[in-house]
């Protein structure tokens, strides 16, 4: 298996026709932004947080990414993907042997949640192998999941959707000091619970778990240039062994392991 995060240039869209040369089955998922891909005539225009399979060699793709986009990518051989698949591999098996499958799911909570993960363990080089082939894991699995699940997809109203964006925003402002839910639930006007079920739709996360994961990444970038207790004091911990334990949790390693 092989693990991938792809991401815009941050400034333009992009646009690209490619030949598809190799004979993995990837599974996706977009985690920002938008991207849209054809193949055979099959469009591919997956929402953030919905996953796609696909297995298409020899093909030629046309595709558009927006500026910001970010997606995982998980690429497995057909070989390896039927002895770890075991039984799951059968709801593909047939589209494989005859060499082209195009398959997207509905937004899946589990998708995303599991596409976070490995995305945080993919882009940490000292993570442990077990750790990241755990993860990698997860997300095929969560993938095979959505295609067994037949329940409709849960959406939001734009509004609600462009006042969690606002609240996400805010959440991420300052990593040393998160506001709490109450506050955010009255900065946005949403109540509580529509807040926590908003984060859990549109980015398969709790409000906790996102403010966690980017305080965890900014600390291992000032890991780069500073010492474990001038970080941890930087991200508003005043426990060196609380922060230490978080960091270990998020990434698989102590931070004192992880400096540059």
């Amino acid at each position: 298996m092989v693990a991938a995060l792809y991401g815009g240039n941050g400034q333009t869209q992009t646009q690209a026709r490619m030949l598809n040369n190799s004979r993995y089955v990837h599974f996706s998922c977009l985690m920002q932004d938008m991207a849209e891909a054809e193949v055979r005539k099959h469009q591919c225009q997956p929402d953030v947080g919905s996953g796609h399979i696909i297995f298409a060699p020899g093909e030629f793709f046309s595709a558009r990414y927006g500026k910001d986009y970010i997606s995982l990518d998980l690429m497995v051989e057909p070989d390896a993907l039927a002895d770890v698949a075991a039984d799951d591999y059968g709801q593909i098996e047939a589209d494989i042997r005859q060499g082209f499958l195009v398959r997207t799911s509905t937004q899946s909570r589990q998708i995303m949640h599991t596409a976070h993960i490995l995305a945080s363990r993919l882009d940490h080089p000292k993570c442990q192998q077990l750790l990241l082939q755990s993860a990698a894991l997860e997300f095929l699995g969560a993938h095979f999941s959505s295609l067994k699940d037949d329940k409709f997809p849960v959406t939001l109203p734009m509004r609600e959707q462009q006042r969690i964006m606002t609240a996400r925003d805010r959440l991420l402002h300052d990593l040393s000091a998160p506001p709490t839910i109450e506050q955010l639930s009255r900065e946005v006007g949403l109540n509580q619970l529509k807040l926590k079920q908003g984060f859990k739709i549109l980015f398969g996360t709790s409000i906790y778990a996102m403010f966690q994961k980017h305080r965890m990444d900014h600390a291992r970038f000032l890991l780069k240039n500073k010492n474990v207790t001038e970080v941890a004091m930087t991200m508003g911990y005043s426990n060196i062994s609380h922060f230490s334990a978080a960091y270990r949790k998020q990434f698989g390693i102590l931070p004192k392991y992880d400096r540059g």
